[in-house]
């Protein structure tokens, strides 16, 4: 069977380049980002202005005379400025703080955010066309990332995805991906960018303020910034068609609606040969959140709902029908902070549930599963060190009823099949302490543990780690070392495992004049369910700004991994990709990608012997694996900006995946006997286009 799904959905905001006379940014004064929505205007003629973009960008025409005038700059919560005029500005804004009694709680980074890889921005999700408007998707194009399968199933550093941690405000989702297949593949995370400020990213060495962890963390944080308006959002797509309004109830808080529903005719239709064993998708969401800051707490919370249905061809070399799945996934996760004792204190719960039916053949079976997390944290920051600690109980559940073939070669309508009626649960009960102390204004070195409480199904183990880092205005160098321990359920089967890792790593940063360098070291041995395997190689990154308006990042991974299991699917000994985003005009933007790596291991069948009471073959496959052929995939989109009024825009996109329609080969296929195979396929040439509309 082909890839599951190759849909894109691509929401594209976009850097404002212009051949104008007046240039600038705007941004925060304390960590330099750009301020979205800044307005900008003439102190002699205040009609003449601009406000700033996503990456707080401005551009405006001036006469020969207005170069004598001065700009007012303003933006809510920040103290108004005013400039003089000139060709290229850099302006930075004060945060405007609150005196007298009262105490603005506000929300703190992460104990450990100096050793931190990397940090992506929302505009970095939009603008990046490998990333297809999801917030997981666009971990996928860090050098990082060796994600094989085209999904949402994160590989980090050659590390099986259930190992990688996924946190929202500190809280562990799991079962995070859309269009779940039965190998626990999905092909988009349930996530919604429009309510995501940032994803930070830890490949390797994961800080162990976040627990049940051993490769690394997708850490997301919500937005918490009220507007100083009410807004509005329209998606208009060929597989989306989608609404969200922000609320703004007071000036600490706001409320944001979004709902999405995805059908499967338009795409289909536009890509009938690329989405031919796709028969048919749907997708309805929706979601609240609620943010605030008062004069004693801060909250954060969200509620989420997804019902969706898929429907596609299974073939196998006994049966060819339509495999038939339906799943309802909701959680609602909630973060209260306080001031404390000169620190702050932070609570943070979730709750999830899931219930999947699932038909093919004479088999159907229900999967349901069930989350409750419960956090507590204290974090003290001084001026020269922090100290973090805190407590959580994590608790999955899961069951699984119905029926399934007895025999794995043997799956058609009159083949035997078992009943089952199993369940599942851990429960894990940590206690960590994590300390940072600056050495100068340059080095910090941090070290921390984490400590289990045994439960009945999971032993005594204590994880631990140490980091140091080196930051100036040009270079970055981190160092990290850790062991680290995580029990769970398999997402696919619901049955427990539990895993150990030791990493160590070195991370080696250099930017400087629109250059930016990396380097990274890595080498980490891990077991689970008592099968080992080791991952060790190096990653290069370089990022250049060639001019106003074009800008290029490449990547190289080598990779040395193996499993004791043998075939290992990260054992990848290169990893390319590559970007380059380009703006030929005002408020058009073009961005290409392209990914190549070497092909997976997998083993192939030999022979097959024929089983009369079953009237089916049973295949023998080889001790030794076969490598496919090199995989490769360009991608291209093409986006454009439409300024309706002060408050509406629309922002038109396209976009092409494996724009060559390369054949990258996923696996094989066979037919009744084994005789002859045939090769399934990643995602074809799929196209995809639409538009937003912001007012």
């Amino acid at each position: 069977m082909k890839s599951a799904l190759s849909i894109l959905f691509l929401l594209v905001a976009i850097s404002l380049f212009s051949q104008s006379t007046v240039n600038g940014v705007i941004v925060d004064s304390k960590n330099k980002e750009g301020l979205i929505g800044a307005h900008i205007y003439l102190l002699k003629n205040w009609r003449k202005g601009a406000i700033t973009d996503v990456d707080g960008k401005f551009s405006m025409e001036v006469e020969q005379v207005d170069m004598q005038d001065s700009l007012i700059v303003s933006y809510v919560g920040f103290r108004e400025k005013i400039v003089p005029v000139s060709t290229t500005m850099n302006i930075e804004l004060i945060e405007i703080e609150t005196v007298g009694k009262t105490v603005v709680v506000t929300a703190k980074p992460l104990i450990a955010e100096e050793f931190k890889y990397m940090e992506i921005k929302k505009i970095d999700i939009y603008t990046n066309p490998a990333a297809k408007a999801d917030p997981i998707l666009a971990v996928n194009s860090l050098p990082s990332a060796t994600t094989t399968d085209e999904s949402a199933n994160i590989s980090l550093r050659g590390s099986s995805p259930l190992e990688t941690g996924i946190f929202m405000n500190n809280v562990p989702i799991y079962d995070a991906v859309r269009y779940s297949q039965l190998n626990g593949i999905g092909t988009f995370s349930i996530f919604n960018t429009s309510i995501i400020k940032g994803v930070t990213v830890f490949p390797g060495n994961p800080p162990l303020e976040f627990g049940n962890v051993t490769s690394g963390i997708i850490a997301m944080e919500t937005d918490d910034r009220v507007l100083d308006d009410n807004a509005n959002s329209l998606v208009l797509s060929l597989a989306n068609i989608g609404y969200s309004r922000e609320q703004k109830l007071n000036d600490k808080q706001s409320l944001k609606l979004f709902t999405n529903w995805q059908p499967s005719g338009p795409i289909k239709m536009l890509n009938e040969d690329a989405l031919e064993d796709i028969e048919s998708f749907t997708s309805n969401d929706l979601g609240l959140y609620w943010y605030g800051n008062g004069s004693l707490v801060s909250w954060k919370v969200l509620s989420y709902s997804v019902t969706e249905a898929y429907q596609f061809n299974f073939e196998h070399p006994s049966f060819m029908g339509i495999f038939d799945q339906k799943k309802q996934r909701s959680f609602l996760i909630s973060t209260l902070e306080k001031s404390l004792w000169g620190g702050s204190l932070s609570l943070n719960n979730g709750m999830s549930y899931s219930n999947g039916d699932y038909s093919y053949s004479t088999v159907a079976f229900n999967v349901k599963k069930n989350d409750i997390f419960v956090g507590a944290n204290y974090l003290l920051s001084k001026t020269r060190f922090s100290l973090k600690s805190g407590i959580s109980y994590d608790y999955r559940f899961s069951s699984v009823f119905g029926n399934f073939h007895e025999f794995g070669y043997a799956v058609n309508t009159n083949h035997p099949t078992i009943d089952l009626d199993e369940e599942a649960h851990i429960k894990v009960l940590e206690g960590y302490s994590y300390f940072k102390y600056f050495i100068s204004d340059q080095i910090a070195f941090g070290t921390g543990f984490r400590k289990n409480i045994p439960t009945e199904n999971i032993d005594d183990y204590l994880s631990r780690q140490a980091n140091i880092s080196y930051a100036d205005e040009t270079w970055t160098i981190t160092l990290g070392t850790g062991v680290y321990h995580k029990n769970g359920l398999m997402e696919n089967t619901g049955e427990p495992f539990n895993s150990e890792s030791f990493q160590k790593s070195i991370d080696i940063k250099r930017n400087k004049n629109g250059l930016e360098l990396a380097v990274s070291l890595f080498d980490k041995t891990g077991e689970t369910n008592e099968v080992k395997y080791t991952a060790r190689g190096a990653e290069f990154f370089t990022n250049y700004r060639l001019s106003s308006k074009l800008n290029a990042s490449a990547s190289l991974t080598f990779l040395d991994a193996e499993s004791e299991q043998g075939g290992y699917t990260y054992d990848l000994s290169y990893f390319i990709r590559g970007n380059v985003s380009y703006s030929p005009g005002r408020f058009w933007t073009i961005e290409s990608t392209i990914v190549a790596r070497e092909g997976t291991a997998i083993s192939e069948v030999t022979s097959a012997s024929y089983d009369g009471a079953l009237d089916a073959f049973e295949p023998s496959y080889s001790e030794q694996s076969i490598r496919l052929a090199p995989y490769a995939n360009a991608g291209l989109s093409v986006s454009k900006i439409f300024t309706i009024s002060e408050k509406m825009n629309v922002i038109a996109f396209a976009s092409l995946n494996n724009v060559f329609d390369r054949a990258n080969i996923q696996s094989f296929g066979y037919n009744f006997d084994y005789s002859e195979k045939d090769q399934n396929l990643y995602s074809q040439r799929t196209g995809y286009l639409g538009a937003v509309i912001n007012f």
